[in-house]
C-alpha cells in the first residue's frame, strides 16, 4: 500500500497507485465542518466575528483554524491538503457589533446569511463595484511609485500551515501540503481598466505586472522553503464561453509569467498546478502544454472542460488531472444516486490513463455543496476501493 506522499508522487509522474489520490479544499465556515469539527471560531462565521469583536487574541484564531482543518483533512482521508489561514497579523483589524447578526468593518456593513451561514457584504453590489473598490488613477500612482523591489513575506501567513504540520507529524500523518500563489496573472479579477491596459497602455500593465509578479515570485520561495511541495498558480483566466482575453494577448502578456513561474517551482524541487474556472479550449496549446505545468486544478466541468474531452485532448497523458466532480450542479442540486454515479464515472474515467488523476471537486466544497452529498462522495470513493465506510 502507498503512502500518502507516494500515492501524490506516482499520480503527478502518471504512474498507477494502489488506488486514485484523493484531495480536497474546504472552504472555512462551510457547515461540513460542524458535524466533525463544532461548532467554533474556527468553523461558525458569526461566532468568529463576535469572538474577534470581544478581543479573541490571533494565537487564538491560529490554534482553533489549524486543529479544525487537521481534523477535517484527517477525518475525510485526504492525500493532499491545501489549507486556509487565520487572519495575517495580531493586530488584525477587528469588527465592531452593531447588532444581533451585522458588524461593521473598515467602515462597511456586514450581515450575516442564513442561508449560507457566512457573514457577508450587506451591500455586496455598491461595496464589491470596482469604482469602490480600485481607481486607475491609484493604481497608476501605485505603479510609478514601485521601486522594483518585492514586499516582504509575511511570516505569520505560516502560522496555521506550521500547527497543522506539527499536528499531522505526531500522528504519523504523511500529507501532501499545497500552498497557492497567484502573479498577477488572474486576468478574471482585473478592473476593466486594466484590460483595457493591455490594448492601449502596454508598457503600464507590463510594469503592473512585473511589480505583481516579483513579490509573487519572493512568496513562492518562501512557501517551498517552508516544505509545501505543490504550488497552485495562474488563477482565473477563463469564464463559461472562453478565456477572458484573446488568445494573441494570452500569449503575449500571461504565458511568459507562467513559464517563469513554473520554472521558479521546479527550480526549487516543486510541483506546478494551473488553477483556473472556465473555459480554456480557446487557449489549449499555451495553457496546458507551452506553460509546462505538472496539475490543472479547478477543473470546470460545468464550463466544458470535461473529463472526456480532456482525454480526448490527450491532455490526461502530460497534465495531472486535479478533478472533476461537478461543485456547481451536481455537489450542490443532486441526489444521492446523482452524486455517487458522478463519482463512480470520474474515478472510472481517471483510471483510463496510467496515472495522473487526483480526485476533487471541481472547485471546493464551497458554501453551496450539500454536507451530505461530500459524504457520499467519500463513502462512494471508498467503496470503489473496497474501503470501510466512513462512520459519522
Amino acid at each position: 500500500m502507498n503512502t500518502k506522499t507516494e500515492r501524490i508522487n506516482l499520480a503527478f509522474a502518471h504512474k498507477v497507485p494502489d488506488r486514485t489520490p484523493l484531495f480536497e479544499i474546504f472552504q472555512p465556515f462551510q457547515p461540513i465542518h460542524w458535524d466533525i469539527c463544532g461548532k467554533t471560531v474556527a468553523t461558525d462565521q458569526a461566532l468568529c466575528w463576535d469572538a474577534m469583536s470581544e478581543g479573541i487574541r490571533w494565537e487564538e484564531l491560529v490554534e482553533a483554524s489549524a486543529r479544525a482543518q487537521f481534523t477535517i483533512c484527517k477525518f475525510f482521508g485526504l492525500d493532499m491538503v491545501r489549507l486556509t489561514g487565520a487572519p495575517a497579523s495580531p493586530n488584525y483589524e477587528r469588527p465592531v457589533k452593531t447588532g444581533a447578526e451585522s458588524w461593521t468593518l473598515n467602515g462597511i456593513d456586514y450581515v450575516l446569511n442564513h442561508r449560507t451561514k457566512l457573514v457577508e457584504y450587506a451591500d455586496p453590489a455598491e461595496v464589491m463595484s470596482y469604482s469602490n473598490r480600485v481607481t486607475e488613477e491609484d493604481l497608476i500612482k501605485k505603479i510609478e511609485g514601485w521601486n522594483g523591489s518585492a514586499a516582504e513575506v509575511n511570516v505569520n501567513s505560516f502560522a496555521v500551515y506550521d500547527k497543522v504540520r506539527e499536528l499531522a507529524e505526531l500522528e504519523g500523518i504523511d500529507w501532501v501540503y499545497m500552498g497557492e500563489i497567484g502573479a498577477g496573472t488572474g486576468v478574471a479579477f482585473y478592473p476593466p481598466f486594466m484590460l483595457m491596459w493591455m490594448l492601449t497602455e502596454p508598457e503600464l500593465y507590463s510594469r503592473w505586472l512585473k511589480m505583481s509578479k516579483v513579490s509573487a515570485f519572493k512568496q513562492t520561495e518562501a512557501i517551498l522553503a517552508r516544505g509545501l511541495k505543490v504550488i497552485a498558480l495562474g488563477g482565473d483566466v477563463s469564464c463559461d464561453k472562453g478565456p477572458f482575453i484573446s488568445p494573441q494577448l494570452y500569449r503575449e502578456f500571461i504565458l511568459p509569467v507562467i513559464r517563469e513561474h513554473v520554472g521558479l517551482v521546479h527550480k526549487h524541487g516543486g510541483l506546478a498546478v494551473y488553477t483556473s474556472d472556465g473555459n480554456h479550449w480557446n487557449i489549449k496549446d499555451d495553457f496546458f502544454f507551452n506553460s509546462s505545468i505538472d496539475g490543472y486544478k479547478e477543473v470546470d466541468k460545468a464550463a466544458g472542460m470535461t473529463m472526456e474531452k480532456l482525454i480526448e485532448a490527450d491532455i490526461d497523458k502530460r497534465i495531472c488531472i486535479i478533478g472533476n466532480i461537478d461543485a456547481r450542479h451536481i455537489l450542490c442540486h443532486g441526489t444521492e444516486d446523482e452524486v455517487r454515479n458522478e463519482v463512480i464515472q470520474c474515478l472510472k474515467l481517471g483510471q483510463q490513463s496510467p496515472g495522473g488523476h487526483i480526485l476533487h471537486a471541481s472547485h471546493s466544497v464551497h458554501e453551496d455543496v450539500i454536507p451530505e452529498n461530500y459524504y457520499t462522495v467519500i463513502n462512494t470513493y471508498r467503496d470503489f476501493f473496497d474501503m470501510e465506510p466512513l462512520q459519522y
